[in-house]
């Protein structure tokens, strides 16, 4: 067996030469670790007070949107890479963030001087380390974590993995005659270009080469290269995954994609089976694996005293808060022009990645209006049923709070696992939502949009285009649309902004002043509905 130093040594510098891109990762955020907890009758930690670690931290961001967003919580990272250290702690510095600390270490140096954690997360590191690393995750998770404490682990898994690592080795094979990564990336790309045309007989083979192509084609560079040419990858199945926990004294707790866990969404006869099959939740899991051919898990581990209730009641909803950017559509898929509140006729919603959900029922119609109006943001559950039965009438009777509030639960629950058209939150998502007179974005967007990507106060990452990563350092609430429109036209005047009118560019500083003027509404409309401005 290979000395265990050997690859951690190389992850450090391979961190260092190609640095991965560190950002949001909405997955990982504690409101989403609340909410399935949650969910399962656990009682996490507040997120708006809590403490929170993250093994393998990048530049921080992941954690550095959560910090700036909950100053009331603290925010630890470590990594091996020095030099994506130093550049998260730069942004720390620049941000004058006081609750979140970046540490330049190995995961094997982590002990109890740290303290006590309520959130654990590591994303992207479980299945990229040599087990000795893999096991002090574990032991991390089982000594570090509060008595009510989450953690959060992402990793590969088989059997999907044991297709896509024949990709990985085929790459390394070849990537492996040249030293730099940029030529390695380049050669591993233009492999799986060469076998994709060149493998004739159509086939699993051939699909299975076609389908990675397609995939790796819009993958960054930094993502092929550790992904696919680092010296470890080591997938595992989800019950060894449960096996190494348990023997450390935690217990799995869920997905945080819990809608993954539905059984119901492979069908009727196929859920029969399954329940036949598996007698309890890590079997289900598992056998749900098979089904999948999954290669991806993000598990959320608890300690072992913990006894997670899998039946959720939808009691447990109460607690949380709502959001949706689901919209009406007619029964032909056109958006809907208006929708009859009162009338028991099906309305059909639909979200922008195309998933849907049909009710007869006029309040959760209702509900579905209050949330399309707040969304981006959320609706604490009560709020959400005062308002939603406001619009059908009949708010007095408690009798009828008590029916709604029951039914909503339900309806919520079963929008949110069978299609996440409902979204739960751990906590409120505040944000101005209207653009006001001198428009004031968060200090991490302005710092980050140059760079053409901010993360926004929904803990996504927002890609900008060439008008917004000029238009967004702009907004901190000394301009108003007139002096940002001013300054705009002298960034044009620089080249650094393309102004075109009628597929012409323009040069004369009066006219684009005057294209820029009429687009400055929408365009600060749109960065309103980015979740980005705070005043």
């Amino acid at each position: 067996m290979p000395d265990p130093i050997t690859p951690l040594a190389a992850a450090d510098s391979s961190y260092d030469e190609v640095p991965y891109d560190s950002h949001p990762f909405a997955q990982t955020h504690p409101s989403r670790l609340f909410t399935v907890a949650t969910l399962f009758g656990l009682r996490p930690a507040p997120v708006q007070k809590c403490r929170v670690l993250e093994l393998g931290c990048a530049a921080g961001g992941n954690l550095i949107p959560m910090a700036d967003y909950l100053p009331d919580s603290e925010f630890v990272g470590v990594d091996l890479s020095a030099r994506q250290i130093a550049d998260g702690q730069a942004v720390v510095k620049e941000l004058g963030l006081k609750n979140v600390v970046l540490q330049q270490a190995s995961i094997l140096d982590v002990d109890a001087a740290y303290g006590q954690f309520d959130y654990v997360i590591v994303h992207g590191v479980y299945s990229w380390v040599p087990n000795p690393v893999r096991e002090k995750i574990m032991d991390i998770c089982a000594k570090l974590l509060n008595p009510n404490g989450i953690a959060y682990i992402s990793y590969n898994t088989y059997p999907g993995w044991h297709m896509r690592g024949m990709i990985r080795d085929m790459m390394r094979y070849h990537s492996s005659r040249f030293n730099k990564p940029k030529d390695q990336v380049h050669q591993s790309r233009l492999l799986l270009d060469f076998l994709a045309q060149s493998v004739k007989q159509e086939g699993a083979y051939s699909s299975l080469l076609k389908q990675e192509l397609e995939t790796l084609r819009n993958q960054a560079d930094h993502y092929l290269y550790h992904e696919h040419l680092e010296a470890v990858n080591d997938p595992v199945y989800f019950h060894q995954f449960v096996d190494k926990a348990v023997a450390k004294g935690l217990k799995y707790l869920g997905e945080a994609r819990v809608g993954t866990m539905v059984t119901g969404n492979f069908g009727a006869e196929v859920e029969k089976t399954l329940r036949m099959l598996a007698s309890d939740q890590v079997q289900m899991e598992q056998y749900m694996d098979f089904l999948r051919n999954r290669m991806f898990r993000e598990s959320l581990l608890c300690l072992a005293k913990q006894q997670p209730n899998w039946s959720i009641n939808p009691e447990a909803v109460r607690g949380l808060h709502m959001a949706s950017g689901a919209v009406p559509v007619t029964a032909e898929g056109q958006p809907a022009t208006a929708v009859d509140l009162k009338s028991e006729d099906a309305q059909n919603y639909r979200t922008s990645n195309g998933m849907s959900v049909t009710t007869t029922r006029p309040l959760m119609k209702a509900v579905m209006k209050v949330l399309a109006d707040a969304y981006p943001g959320t609706v604490p559950f009560d709020l959400l049923r005062m308002k939603a039965r406001e619009l059908v009438g009949d708010t007095g009777n408690p009798r009828q709070q008590a029916e709604d509030a029951q039914m909503l639960a339900m309806g919520l629950l079963t929008s949110h696992l069978n299609s996440d058209l409902v979204e739960f939150h751990g906590m409120p998502l505040a944000f101005a939502r209207t653009v006001s007179e001198r428009p004031t974005a968060t200090p991490l967007a302005r710092l980050t949009a140059p760079k053409g990507i901010v993360p926004n106060r929904r803990h996504e990452i927002i890609r900008l285009n060439e008008l917004d990563r000029h238009l967004i350092p702009l907004l901190d609430g000394t301009n108003d649309i007139n002096a940002i429109t001013d300054k705009l036209t002298t960034i044009a005047q620089t080249g650094a902004i393309n102004v075109n009118k009628e597929g012409q560019p323009l040069t004369d500083p009066v006219a684009v002043r005057e294209a820029l003027a009429s687009i400055m509404e929408q365009a600060l409309g749109n960065v309103a509905r980015m979740a980005v401005l705070v005043g």
